[in-house]
């Protein structure tokens, strides 16, 4: 009872995503062919995307691959952008989307590397980093280039 009266007095606006019409908020997932993963200098492929939009301001992409060296773990590269420039990424209907944009450009602010084993059980706590760089549509492709504070760089390349 007191939480709707505290979000209210804090001018909280807690409208669904899944409301129709909203065209802001939602979840795109697509099998990859032409997919490479560079971390660390190591190369390694991916099969599937995933873009993610829970603000005005800001896009998750996640990218989901196989470990060449361990052929029963798979990992998951995230990167997390502010808002975009360029054609709207993503254009959603009741939380389901579709890529909208053929031309996009968003700053990087953290990434994420976490592994996984054959069961789907995370392998150590995954690691999140601030992180400086660029996801970018361009000509049918999506591009991410990244580096951590650390000295850390991720890179994916995919044809859409």
């Amino acid at each position: 009872m007191l939480l709707p009266l505290l979000l209210v007095l804090m001018n909280v606006n807690v409208a669904s995503s899944d409301t129709p019409g909203d065209q802001r908020f939602g979840r795109f997932d697509t099998g990859l062919s032409d997919c490479r993963i560079t971390h660390a200098q190591r190369s390694m492929g991916c099969q599937r995307l995933q873009l993610m939009q829970t603000s005005s301001i800001g896009l998750r992409i996640r990218f989901f691959g196989v470990s060449t060296n361990e052929p029963n773990r798979t990992v998951q590269l995230t990167f997390v952008t502010g808002p975009g420039s360029g054609d709207p990424i993503l254009n959603c209907q009741s939380g389901r989307c579709r890529l909208a944009a053929t031309t996009w450009s968003g700053q990087i602010s953290s990434s994420s590397w976490v592994s996984f084993d054959q069961r789907g059980l995370p392998i150590g706590v995954p690691t999140n980093r601030p992180s400086i760089g660029q996801c970018t549509i361009s000509d049918g492709r999506l591009s991410c280039q990244s580096q951590s504070r650390d000295g850390l760089q991720l890179s994916v390349e995919a044809r859409l």
